[in-house]
């Protein structure tokens, strides 16, 4: 496994690219040998997304291959519940979130299997937000 990221402003578009090979070169695995590629459909950031989308579907378009779109606060989930240490009581709830600004957050709540229990939606939340889940 391998993952590459920079905080540093907006420079998406710049980095992407060169991030994938880098991913690649350190997983000592080659474009050809991809069965898929898996893309955010979001929510998130609008250019972020749009950058993202375009770069997967050329190199898809290239390569031949399918592209997969899975849903940001999904992946969120799956990957909290994929820990070594997860072990969840029956009736636990996790909520994902993400800054929406404009003093929202992007949030879903799914059930430890995922069965999705409310659908992803943008918010202003307060204490109240989630009695009936």
């Amino acid at each position: 496994m391998a993952f590459k990221e920079r905080n540093e402003g907006f420079t998406h578009s710049e980095n992407l690219t060169l991030f994938i090979q880098e991913v690649l070169a350190e997983a000592k695995i080659e474009l050809k040998q991809l069965d898929a590629i898996a893309v955010s459909k979001g929510p998130g950031s609008y250019t972020g997304l749009r950058i993202g989308v375009s770069s997967a579907k050329g190199l898809c378009y290239g390569l031949e291959k399918p592209l997969i779109s899975i849903g940001t606060l999904y992946s969120m989930f799956a990957l909290i519940t994929k820990l070594p240490t997860s072990n969840f009581q029956p009736l636990t709830l996790f909520c994902p979130m993400l800054d929406a600004r404009r003093m929202e957050v992007y949030c879903a709540v799914y059930d430890k299997d995922g069965k999705t229990i409310k659908e992803v939606s943008a918010d202003i939340i307060d204490e109240n937000s989630f009695l009936n889940c």
